[in-house]
This record gives structure tokens, sequence and C-alpha cells, in this order.
């Protein structure tokens, strides 16, 4: 008799075979199911967001860039704007990133600009970025809320550690809520001088892309009276025109220099906000928009329309916030 482990030696390997075969099925078979991120330059017209979360895609050809590569197609314009999600750790980290990339890009004149920063604490920051106050000093002459120091404090820093220049580029809050109730002909006309310096010196007007694009964006969350909506738009566009004025001055006194400007992704999607407003003052202005957006793995994200709506020349997706991730 024939021990059993004594198998013929040809069936054997005809076990082992199929064995080999099975395996190799089977991973097939799970790598269909777990999507892979994009190679670098692979041009897509749609994508899941699970391939998507953590990559940069360039809207106009739809191709999937490498970080070094996109900070060498951005790092010359003289705006680099970011369109952001507020308080994302990922987003927020993803802006840190870039403002170091920069800073070795272009060491001879970097800026950073923040929505968040309003002109009126332009003081406060040129004492803190001269070692005249400390960090704690700083932000209690800002009035930095603690979700201001978590997520947007470690730009601040680095800008300070690094000795590059930091724009403050909003209306002081205080003023654009006069706007939105007084109407900015009221408010301009009565506010002391100190306080007009913080407006820009001429205001754009009001167009009507700008008018139906704000709009639109604060129709299905912020549902407005309808006597109150010019103000509101008022307000609105006072805050952009602001913001471009002070990118405008800036650039007028350094234009060799790349501002990184930061602001949420109404300002800059589309172009309808800031960047119209800033070619309005600056014909001849270079600028690079980036817009961030947080997307679910399970999420078909339609970049043909992206690209053709001018969402941005460059998307980096994100994936959801901490606290919602689990609901995916």
């Amino acid at each position: 008799m024939i021990p059993y482990h004594s198998a013929d030696p040809a069936l054997t390997l005809q076990r082992r075979t199929l064995v080999l075969c099975l395996s190799l099925l089977l991973l097939s078979a799970c790598a269909r199911r777990a999507p892979s991120p994009p190679t670098d330059g692979l041009i897509l017209s749609t994508a899941r967001g699970a391939q998507l979360q953590g990559t940069l895609v360039e809207l106009s050809t739809r191709r999937v860039l490498a970080f070094d590569a996109f900070v060498e197609a951005v790092a010359q314009a003289q705006v680099v704007a970011v369109g952001e999600e507020h308080y994302h750790p990922d987003i927020q980290a993803f802006e840190l990133r870039l403002l170091q990339a920069l800073a070795q890009h272009r060491p001879q004149c970097l800026a950073l600009a923040m929505e968040f920063l309003e002109r009126d604490m332009q003081p406060a920051i040129e004492a803190y970025l001269a070692g005249a106050s400390d960090a704690a000093t700083f932000q209690e002459r800002i009035k930095a809320t603690p979700l201001f120091i978590q997520y947007y404090f470690p730009l601040v820093q680095y800008a300070q550690q690094t000795h590059i220049p930091i724009l403050a580029l909003n209306t002081p809050r205080a003023l654009a809520r006069r706007v939105s109730k007084e109407g900015l002909q009221a408010v301009v006309q009565s506010v002391p001088d100190a306080e007009r310096a913080h407006l820009p010196a001429t205001f754009s007007a009001i167009t009507p892309p700008y008018r139906a694009y704000f709009l639109k964006a604060v129709a299905t969350s912020h549902p407005l009276p309808e006597a109150q909506i010019e103000r509101f738009v008022e307000a609105a566009q006072v805050k952009d025109d602001t913001m471009a004025a002070s990118l405008a001055a800036f650039l007028e006194r350094a234009p060799d220099c790349t501002v990184l400007a930061i602001a949420g992704r109404f300002h800059f999607d589309h172009g309808l906000a800031i960047p119209a407003l800033l070619q309005q003052r600056r014909p001849h202005v270079t600028m690079q928009r980036v817009t961030t957006m947080a997307v679910a793995a399970d999420e078909t994200i339609p970049l043909l329309e992206l690209a053709k709506e001018q969402l941005a020349d460059y998307v980096w997706f994100a994936p959801p916030r901490p606290e919602t991730r689990a609901e995916h």
C-alpha cells in the first residue's frame, strides 16, 4: 500500500497549480472591488470618491497630478488662490503643505493672505511677525477662536518662523454687519476715517453674475427676507471687493511676489467673486485657482462637468471631515 503522504508527484503538481489559479482569481476579484488611486497623468471623465481622495486633478485636462508637478505649475503665478472648506483638518494640512512647498520655490518673495484675518488686525499681525508679541498675545489681540487656533494658527506660525509676510484680507466683521443692515452708502458716509480706511478706496459695481451667484449660494442654507436681499448682496460684495483690493494693493507694491490666498470656496470658485474683482483692479494679474473638495468614498465625481463649469484650475480632493466619515 502506498502511504497517503507519498502521493503521485504529477497529481500533486496538478493540485498545486489549481490552488495557485484559484488564489490569483480571488486576488483579482478583490482588486476589482477596492478601487486604487489613479496613476499620475491618468485622464478621467468621472471617478469615485475613493479613487480621488488625496489626489490633485487639473480640470482643463482632467489629468491626475503629482503634488510636486502641481506646485511647479502654480508657483510662478502672482496669486495662488485656494478655495477651502473651513475647519477640515485634511484641507488645512494641505494648505500648510502648499505654503511650505511654495516657500521652497519662491524663497525670494512669498506672502500668505487669509480671509479669516481682517484688515484691522494687520497691526497685531505685524507685531507678531516682528517678534514684538508672542503667540498668546497675538491670539488675544485678534480675538482668535479655538477653531482658528487649531486649524489656521499653524499657517500663521510657519509664516512667522520663515519670515513670510501675512496679509489681512477681509472687511472687519462689524463693518460688514453694518452694511447688511444699513446699506453700503449709509455706512461709508457715517463711519470715522479710521474705520473707513479698512474698506476699499473705491468700490466695484455689483454685476448680475455676482448677484445671481451669491443668491444661489445662500438660497438653500440661508433663505433671506425679500426686503434684506439687496443689502446682504452688498455686504457680500463689500467683503469680496475688500479682499480683492487687499491683494491688488499688495501686488502694486510687490508685483514679482506670489501670494498664497486662502478663503472659503465661494470666494474663488468659478472665478466670479474675488478673481473677477481683482481682475478689474489689476487686469494683467496672473492667478491659479485651486479648490478643495471633501468627497465620500462612494460618491461619483463628474470631472468633465466641473471642468465645463470652470470651477477651478485644479481640485484637491479630501475625505469627509473625521466626524462624518463614520456615516459614509
